[in-house]
């Protein structure tokens, strides 16, 4: 089950397909590679090109975890979606694990 508290949602021009709850880039499409810079995550899913989409960009949402991650940790976005441990010299993190996860969990983020 999906859970999401956003706090300022906005709306982008999309450039390509995804589901609800990914990790979304600037350029409106869905965040595919690792330490990527993020806008937010799509509160709905998005199938048809150009179309405009609501962005989480400040607020909670539950991502899947990629390699265990604990509370407090910054998170950066993962290659093969979701979110990981964001190390010791990360580029683009943008958002703070509210509780620990396994690998392959599920995590809660404050994205901010």
């Amino acid at each position: 089950m999906q859970y999401f508290q956003d706090v300022l949602t906005l709306t982008a021009p999309t450039t390509g397909a995804f589901e609800a709850y990914d990790l979304i880039g600037f350029s409106g499409a869905k965040v595919e590679a690792d330490d990527a810079p993020v806008l937010g995550a799509a509160k709905h899913p998005n199938t048809v090109i150009g179309d405009l989409a609501a962005i989480i960009v400040i607020g909670t949402i539950r991502v899947r975890a990629v390699g265990v991650i604990n509370v407090g940790d910054k998170v950066v976005s993962a290659a093969t979606g979701g979110v990981k441990t964001a190390g010791a010299d990360p580029v683009n993190a943008f958002a703070t694990a509210l509780h620990s996860a396994a690998d392959g969990g599920f995590v809660d983020i404050l994205i901010r």
